[in-house]
């Protein structure tokens, strides 16, 4: 009998668990727009970065699976993470970097998701409005996402790669609130402004745009795996020239 009941409450538990793991319904979207801040082919660039994630068919409202890991290629490009002046506190300190080493800013836009402790159904509160500063540091960048609406504060550590792959684990960075909820990003928008350092054959940037290819088109390819274990691959296009 005692074996019956374990049974059971272990299918209980599991029931409850895969309740709370939001998967995406079929309308589920993800939107991506990343250009460089110039159309000119191998010249120093800024980029900007649109990412937008609904799920019109989430049940409840704005239960939709969170971003796992996301890699950004800007193809062709070429980085180099010790242009400018660089972070060097440890990531769970970023939200102190100094100011000089800050090199973009943006908003996001978060869901709070957490269990009904009596029915195991999801709770979501919707569209909590963040604000974003990026800090270059070595290797990469540290984006500090602060709550507006939510009073935390998230730190992604991004590495970059010198032929410019962007990588991010949002999964492992985004903390968890006190009572198991969790954070859903579902918005995300930054701009990373140009950096560059010396002058003439000296001259070193950031981030070099790729040359510009007979399509006459930049592109870069946003890899997304998700918190349900689906995944998304999709690409900006960019004119250029030169």
């Amino acid at each position: 009998m005692r074996k019956v009941h374990l049974i059971g409450a272990l299918v209980g538990v599991l029931a409850l668990a895969l309740s709370a793991i939001a998967v995406a319904s079929p309308q589920f979207k993800q939107t991506v727009d990343l250009e460089y801040s110039t159309k000119q082919a191998q010249q120093p660039a800024g980029v900007s970065a649109e990412l937008h994630a609904t799920d019109p068919g989430a049940q409840p409202a704005g239960n939709q699976p969170g971003v796992r890991t996301l890699k950004i290629t800007f193809k062709g490009a070429k980085a180099n993470t010790r242009v400018g002046k660089l972070c060097r506190l440890p990531k769970d300190q970023a939200d102190r970097c100094p100011a000089n080493t800050r090199v973009g800013t943006g908003t996001a836009s978060a869901n709070l998701v957490g269990t009904n402790p009596t029915t195991g159904q999801p709770n979501v509160t919707v569209g909590l409005a963040q604000n974003v500063a990026a800090y270059q540091t070595t290797g990469g960048f540290y984006f500090v996402v602060k709550g507006v609406d939510l009073p935390t504060t998230a730190i992604l550590k991004a590495t970059l790669s010198k032929r410019g792959a962007l990588n991010v684990n949002v999964e492992r960075d985004l903390p968890v609130i006190p009572g198991g909820n969790k954070i859903v990003l579902t918005d995300f928008t930054v701009k990373i402004k140009k950096v560059t350092t010396g002058r003439g054959a000296r001259r070193k940037a950031l981030i070099t745009t790729p040359d510009c290819p007979r399509s006459r088109r930049f592109s870069v390819v946003a890899a997304f795996s998700y918190t349900d274990g689906s995944r998304k691959t999709l690409t900006s296009r960019q004119r250029c020239s030169g």
